[in-house]
């Protein structure tokens, strides 16, 4: 059975004939097909912007807990979390973990330690250096 490695993750990959060790196959692409651009910067590390990305994560999902259910001011909270949640994953390179249009509700929904282990993986398992 031939393994499939994309391109340019051959030379990560090497020549192992190893089939039931290819992390590609068997967790597939961690950014789900999401646009993809090699860059050089220079500005402040991307392990500090995904530092306090995650700061305002927590902070957003205190303050949707905080707003009662009756209030208009959920849905906009709602929507902070969403979009800072694509982008702590994003900077981590693991945008399949919202893939699933129901994981912002299934996050919203767990309490703060549950959030914060979860943050956690992202940020042990993801890489903000590629």
């Amino acid at each position: 059975m031939d393994t499939v490695v994309p391109p340019d993750d051959i030379e990560a990959h090497g020549d192992s004939d190893d089939e039931d060790f290819d992390l590609y196959a068997i967790l597939g692409d961690s950014n789900n097909g999401a646009y993809r651009q090699v860059e050089q910067r220079t500005g402040p590390p991307l392990a500090y912007v995904a530092e306090k990305t995650r700061h305002a994560i927590e902070a957003i999902h205190a303050v949707f807990w905080s707003i009662g259910d009756e209030s208009g001011d959920r849905a906009s909270a709602q929507a902070a979390f969403h979009y800072s949640v694509v982008s702590y994953l994003a900077l981590h390179n693991m945008l399949a973990q919202v893939a699933d249009h129901a994981a912002i509700a299934r996050l919203l929904a767990m309490s703060p330690q549950d959030l914060s282990m979860w943050l956690d993986v992202i940020a042990a398992e993801g890489s903000v250096t590629g």
